[in-house]
Formats: C-alpha cells, structure tokens, sequence
C-alpha cells in the first residue's frame, strides 16, 4: 500500500485535524488518521444513500452485536456474549455511563497515566476522585505492587485504556492477570476501552481483559469501536459489552431513549469494517508500521536526545523530551519554532511533563516533512 500526499484534499477537510491550526503548520495531534477510508466502507455509506435508505433503519444496526462477537472470537479468542452487548454513540459515552452508574461522589477512580485525557474529565464530571498510578518508561509496563498500594477502601473503578494511548503499550498477560487479581481482591470496576485493539503490530498481541478469567470477565465493561482501526471517529458508534451485572442493571433501567441511538450511516460504516474490512486494515497497519519504524530509525539517527520506546499499538509515538531542555510542554516550543502540532504531553496529566505525542498515521512524505521541521527547530535553536 502507498498513499500520496494531497495537501489540497487534507487542508479541504473540515475535521478538526486539519482546521484547528494555522495552514503553515503540520498537524500530527489527534488521533485521526490522513489516509482515506476503507473502499468498503465507502461504498457501504455511499449504497445507503443512493438507494435513499434514510428512514427508520436498524437493520445495520442490529447485527453489529453478534458481529462484533464472532470477530472478538476469531481475532482474539474471547467469547462474550452477545446478550450483553449493545450499541452506543462513542466510547466516552459508555465510559461516563459506566462511572455514573457504580460509582457516587469521593469514590476512587484508578488510571494508569500518563492516559488519554478525556478519561480525567469523565472522573471529574461523576465527582470521583482521581487514583493516579504511574506507569514508567521505557517500557511503560504496569508495577503491581504500586497499584495495590494506591487502592483504598473507596477506590471503586478501573478505568483501563488497553492498548495504552498514549505510550502504545499492548498490556501482556501476566500484566493483565496481574490487574485482574488486584481487581478482584478489592472488588474493583473495570472499565477497559480496547478501542485501539486492531492496531496492534506483531510480535505484540491485544489480550481482551474480559479475556483473563470468568471472574474478570464478570466485572468488565469493555468498550470498542472500528473508529481507530478505520478511521471513523465522526460516524459515531461503538460497542459495549456489559459484563458487570450492576452496570447492565443500570443501563437496562434507562429510559429507552436517554442515549440516544447511532445513525444509518454510522452503523453501516462499521459493519463493513468489521465483516469486509481486514484485507484494507492488514495492508494499513503494515504501512502503519513502516512509519513507525521510519520514525524511530530516523529519531535514533538524527535526534538521539528524544527518546522514544517504539509502540506496540496504535499510531501514536510517546516523545520524551525532557534531555532537550524545551521545558514542561515541547509541544508548544514545537509549533513556534517547527510549525509542527504535536499534542502536549501535559494533557496526558502530570506524568506527561517534557513529553508530546506524535501522530504518525499520515504519508510517508508529510512524516517526513514533520520529522525534517523537529530536527531543524531543535538543532538550529
């Protein structure tokens, strides 16, 4: 697969990507990708409206559930159960769904941080508190024995974030088991967005949390989406299996149409991705990881100071900067001097401190041009 730069077509888009700065700058921060979608997702929406489809349709919709099951079979081994299964708008929805649901003000919320940010507004929002636990570079692997300490008796949810964004670390088995047991013995939510689990390069593997034992599959919500995989963010619609029984109470005690339902459009686009889609997502995440390898080489050889723990997953590269002196946000001395928009490590929380986080879903020309703007700003200041 080889994709062309079209600065015309990307600067024409209306995403926030590519509207949120300047022309002059080249944006690597949110986590959409610059290669077009899936033909076949494409042609999915495309059929839907020229046969003008857009009347009462849950047909696309109600068959993502058992969808969704057979590939979490197929892909990864795990079974869950298509009863507890359901459709919501996006990933944070279900995510502050499930907090609001099993927890009430002061109750302890774990994150492994730094951790996408939007999970700390979400902790906020339900009046929790926040239970950091940092992970450590270079490997960014989880330390146990502090997540145990950290837990009180109102620590009540795990907010897990599997693959990791924004290190990119897949967590391991023994790491998981290890979260399970802790988990289990103080009785432990887990919340597990595994929204990035189709990008996961080899020899890493995605190990579903539900996945590690009936015990935590019991007390998992696991939360996806082809959003990432396939580059749909603004089709809106994701999948939650409740496997926490308070949590599924809750939800089946809603009023029907509190949360809303996902649209024609964006349940066709998924169930493309996910039936017809893996020969385009093989072929992506081998270009994927060509960038991701072109970028670390060309870190190591050109700006050895940065340091960057190659990821498993996803196509976001966690950049340490903190041998450079660029103080607690490279990422803002970055769009001054380079031109380059990185999202700052800092919004990651506090762990995030002398770090950005680099997008490299996007031609091999424009990584380029990103990487020559980095290395220049730094060597010449």
């Amino acid at each position: 697969m080889t994709h062309e730069t079209d600065l015309a077509r990307l600067r024409s888009l209306t995403c926030i990507k590519w509207n949120h700065y300047p022309d002059d700058v080249l944006p690597a921060w949110v986590a959409d990708m610059d290669l077009p979608p899936a033909p076949v997702v494409v042609d999915a929406v495309r059929a839907l409206l020229d046969r003008g489809d857009l009347g009462y349709n849950f047909a696309a919709a109600s068959r993502i559930p058992e969808v969704f099951v057979r590939r979490q079979q197929r892909r990864f081994g795990w079974s869950p159960d298509v009863e507890s299964t359901r459709l919501f708008c996006d990933v944070l929805q279900a995510v502050e769904l499930a907090l609001w649901a099993h927890t009430k003000p002061g109750d302890g919320v774990v994150l492994l941080t730094p951790v996408y940010h939007p999970f700390y507004a979400a902790i906020e929002t339900a009046k929790c508190r926040l239970v950091d636990v940092p992970l450590e570079g270079p490997a960014w692997e989880l330390d146990a024995e502090r997540l145990e300490a950290a837990i009180d008796t109102t620590t009540r949810v795990l907010l897990l974030c599997n693959p990791h964004n924004p290190t990119g670390h897949a967590l391991r088995a023994e790491e998981l088991r290890a979260l399970a047991d802790v988990a289990e013995r103080h009785d432990l939510l887990v919340i597990s967005d595994e929204i990035w689990s189709d990008l996961v390069f080899a020899p890493a593997r995605h190990i579903p949390f539900a996945s590690v034992s009936p015990e935590a599959a019991a007390r998992t919500v696991t939360i996806t989406a082809a959003s990432k995989a396939f580059n749909l963010a603004g089709m809106c619609c994701a999948v939650g299996h409740l496997g926490h029984e308070g949590v599924a109470a809750a939800v089946k005690a809603l009023p029907r149409h509190l949360l809303g339902a996902v649209s024609s459009p964006g349940a066709e686009a998924t169930l493309a991705a996910w039936t017809l889609g893996d020969e385009w997502l093989d072929a992506t995440k081998a270009y994927l990881q060509v960038n991701r390898d072109r970028l670390a080489a060309r870190l190591a050889q050109e700006l050895p100071e940065v340091g960057l723990d190659v990821p498993d997953a996803t196509y976001l590269a966690w950049l340490d900067f903190r041998a450079l002196a660029l103080g607690d946000d490279p990422a803002a001395v970055l769009l001054e001097k380079a031109r380059v928009g990185l999202s700052p490590g800092l919004q990651f929380g506090s762990a995030g401190a002398g770090f950005a986080r680099l997008n490299f879903a996007t031609t091999t020309e424009l990584l380029d041009e990103i990487i020559d703007r980095i290395v220049r700003s730094v060597r010449e200041s």
